[in-house]
């Protein structure tokens, strides 16, 4: 009788040491797909129209006038300078006029410095412009606009770098991927930074045993 009852006593610790354990797994698996279904949660936030500037100072329409017919200019500094100006007021006819410029901007130095001063407004306009270089004949400027493309970290750069993937020179196509790896990296860290914000903020101060 006592056997039988060591017997009972040691089969019902197995079953307790196996039930725990799955317990233990399957609580492990639901704190990872929780984690998995706050990730996805997390939304990539979409690129602006154009970020507004405050107290921008209003040109006349003489002067604005003056600023989109020097983009036309003869040298290539006045024809940026305009062009930078333009964009930084804010002018309607500025996108226009900008991706004029890189159809037919003959110095491929003041295109580079166009892709560098788009590049430091992260907005839907700036991008769509910047994927206007992408189609250049000089293979400097294309590489300028990938790695500025590169630059943004949000999902909506991606598709604007499907030009330069298909690129017939094996380096933009090469910095292309490296781009949009570098893109998909950058959009993960800012996912994983937001869910460590997210469980911050949910964990309480202090609690009672």
């Amino acid at each position: 009788m006592k056997w039988i009852l060591l017997l009972l006593i040691f089969v019902a610790g197995i079953f307790y040491l196996v039930n725990q354990h799955k317990q233990e797994t399957r609580q492990k698996e639901v704190q990872h797909l929780s984690k998995e279904a706050k990730i996805a949660a997390l939304q990539d936030p979409a690129l602006p129209i154009r970020p507004e500037k405050n107290y921008v100072i209003k040109f006349s329409m003489q002067t604005l006038k003056t600023l989109r017919g020097l983009t036309q200019d003869s040298n290539e500094k006045v024809r940026f300078a305009s062009a930078e100006l333009l964009w930084q007021l804010q002018d309607e006819n500025a996108p226009a006029v900008i991706k004029s410029m890189f159809e037919n901007e003959t110095e491929p130095q003041t295109k580079k410095q166009l892709v560098e001063m788009l590049a430091k407004d992260k907005s839907k306009l700036s991008l769509a412009l910047l994927t206007e270089a992408l189609k250049d004949y000089d293979k400097d400027t294309r590489l300028k606009a990938v790695e500025a493309i590169g630059s943004f970290s949000n999902k909506e750069a991606i598709p604007a770098l499907n030009r330069a993937l298909e690129d017939y020179d094996e380096e933009v196509r090469y910095k292309a991927l490296e781009a949009v790896n570098r893109i998909r990296k950058d959009i993960e860290a800012n996912k994983e930074q937001q869910l460590k914000e997210l469980e911050t903020t949910k964990k309480p101060l202090f609690r009672v045993e």
